[in-house]
This record gives C-alpha cells, sequence and structure tokens, in this order.
C-alpha cells in the first residue's frame, strides 16, 4: 500500500468518472476558462482536512465535488447522480489503492448537477525527532 495523497483521490475520481462516462463526455479537472460543454463534467477538489489523531497518524477528509453539466435538465441530472452515487462509492488510486467513500450527497443547483463526496483515511507522517544540543560543563581551577 502507498502513501495516499490528496492528488492520488482526485486521479482516482477522476479516473472512476472517465471510465463510468467514456466518450464523448469530457471529464475535466479543476478550474476550467472556457471549453465546457452540456454533458461533460468538471472534478474540484473545494475542502480537505489534515488533523493528527495519536502520535504519526493523521486523518485526512478530502472532498470532492463532481459537477455535471446535463443536456437535457434536471430528470437528466437524477440518473446521472444514481449513476454517480454508485460509481463513486469505491475509487481506485492510479497507485492500486482501493479507498472507500464516508460521505456521498448531491444537490441540483441552477440546473447542474453537484456530487460532494468525501474519502476519510489514515496517514502515518514520518515525525523528525529533534535532538537536544550536547552541553559543555567547563569547570573551573
Amino acid at each position: 500500500m502507498s502513501e495516499i495523497s490528496f492528488n492520488s483521490i482526485f486521479d482516482g475520481v477522476s479516473l472512476a468518472v472517465h471510465a463510468a462516462f467514456p466518450a464523448p463526455m469530457q471529464v475535466h479537472g479543476g478550474e476550467v476558462k472556457q471549453g465546457l460543454k452540456p454533458g461533460d463534467f468538471n472534478v474540484t477538489m473545494p475542502t480537505a482536512s489534515h488533523a493528527q489523531e495519536v502520535g504519526s497518524r493523521y486523518r485526512r477528509s478530502p472532498t470532492l465535488d463532481v459537477i455535471y453539466y446535463p443536456k437535457r435538465g434536471n430528470a437528466e441530472c437524477y440518473a446521472v447522480a444514481d449513476r454517480l452515487t454508485a460509481v463513486l462509492g469505491s475509487i481506485t488510486t492510479p497507485e492500486g489503492d482501493v479507498v472507500h467513500a464516508t460521505s456521498c450527497e448531491w444537490t441540483v443547483t441552477g440546473g447542474v448537477l453537484h456530487v460532494l463526496v468525501t474519502y476519510d483515511h489514515f496517514v502515518r507522517v514520518p515525525q523528525e525527532h529533534i535532538m537536544m544540543e550536547t552541553l559543555k560543563i567547563e569547570q573551573e581551577g
């Protein structure tokens, strides 16, 4: 098992969406200035946390927003949401690690589908042990 990074989860979600919804649908990542078309996806990571639990063990909680721009309205959004919740329940990172979603919710806002998925997991972060300097004791006399 490799170290699971925020980027590997982002990539795993993007790959899962791409595999479930092949061309002509496109999967974009992050900020897209232009070029989005109805039927396209955009994957973003609006929030993530990294909190120490015990010692070198940390809980990471990245939340990804899989955004879908429908061609034909809300009914299409509902069908895509149903499929995405199944596809994103467990993802495989490019390194081969399987990560399970700990929460998944979706909403349609302004005719656009947003599926928010969180992948809580634990990592170990090596701790740097800083040794005290050796003091020289000088004796008088």
